[in-house]
């Protein structure tokens, strides 16, 4: 009985490699060529806003962090190359953003986000891409309620709970799985009614990203 069941695993194991091959001559090619890989990303960010008409707000720049979750699907298959090292891919990311923006006023105003970039990437060698998409960001906190100004109130709590951000970049990824990124991420929406301006910001981020399978 022992060695049915260890002939019957046998062949249970040769038959889900098979699925995964075909066999060229004598050869056996693995038609696999796409990638899928997960890990970490973490790093800091410059943020801007926009000009606020009826005061000067003063500095504008601030530096904060951001840091979260990666995972990158890489298509297609270089000539010579491994699976995954194909001219396009996609990233998407769950990051938390902390962001600081520098004010004359009483208070910097410093602004939680959970961002969500989906983001298209064009590999002009195999290890440089350039990435092109949306990042979707959701306010999580928000400091301080309120921005003193001469003879202005502005009330940080009102501020609206998402915004949407165009983000251009280039991004580094090696063999081995680290990857770096710098990118511009251009915020469409203002905070809100009664404070018109928009948030955008430069990053530069390190990661690891590990295979989890292909396909």
């Amino acid at each position: 009985m022992k060695k049915i069941f260890l002939l019957a695993a046998t062949v249970m194991m040769a038959v889900s490699v098979y699925a995964q091959e075909e066999r060229a001559g004598d050869d056996v090619v693995d038609t696999r060529k796409n990638v899928v890989s997960l890990g970490v990303t973490a790093g800091g960010n410059f943020s801007m806003m926009s000009k606020y008409d009826p005061i000067d707000l003063g500095k504008r720049t601030g530096i904060g962090f951001q840091g979260g979750l990666a995972i990158n699907a890489h298509f297609g298959q270089r000539q010579g190359a491994d699976a995954g090292t194909g001219p396009c891919g996609v990233q998407v990311e769950v990051l938390y953003g902390q962001h600081n923006i520098k004010t004359d006023l009483n208070e910097n105003i410093k602004l939680g986000y959970l961002e969500v970039p989906v983001l298209f990437k064009y590999y002009f060698t195999q290890e440089f891409n350039v990435e092109l998409g949306p990042t979707f960001a959701f306010l999580m906190s928000k400091k301080p309620d309120e921005l003193i100004g001469p003879a202005t109130i502005i009330s940080i709590g009102e501020l609206k709970g998402g915004d949407i951000r165009g983000t251009i970049g280039v991004s580094y990824h090696s063999k081995k799985g680290f990857f770096a990124s710098a990118r511009y991420n251009y915020g469409f929406c203002e905070l809100a009614g009664n404070f018109p301006c928009k948030v955008s910001y430069a990053s530069l981020s390190v990661g690891y990203l590990f295979d989890v399978f292909k396909f």
